[in-house]
């Protein structure tokens, strides 16, 4: 199956619904897509948690991927934008620390 591609504009789900550890899915990244915002939304119930968004140069590189920022602390019933830029080839939002008490989805959108 073939790498999928942000679009720009438009939501891709790094971390389904419902999730509380892995390293979730993993999206190309075209170079003029260069504007970011990552959505974590905490549901009901978390305890604790966070999130590390990281970056590789192939979608199936097994060594450690580059953090890039800070772990972000997943928030109960909470959304918590983080709006970064720079240029990158593959991205994915790693739950760094379980999540505790309920679950975790992660959402990307580019400009």
């Amino acid at each position: 199956m073939p790498q999928q591609s942000l679009m720009r504009g438009v939501e891709y789900t790094l971390q389904p619904a419902g999730s509380t550890t892995g390293n979730g899915n993993v999206i190309a990244i075209p170079n003029f897509l260069q504007e970011f915002r990552l959505n974590i939304i905490g549901s009901a119930g978390v305890a604790g948690g966070a999130v590390q968004l990281e970056a590789a140069n192939s979608p199936t590189y097994a060594g450690t991927w580059e953090a890039v920022g800070s772990p972000v602390t997943v928030v109960v019933s909470a959304a918590v934008a983080v709006a970064f830029t720079g240029i990158f080839q593959f991205l994915r939002a790693r739950i760094s620390t379980n999540i505790t008490g309920g679950t975790v989805t992660v959402t990307l959108i580019g400009s």
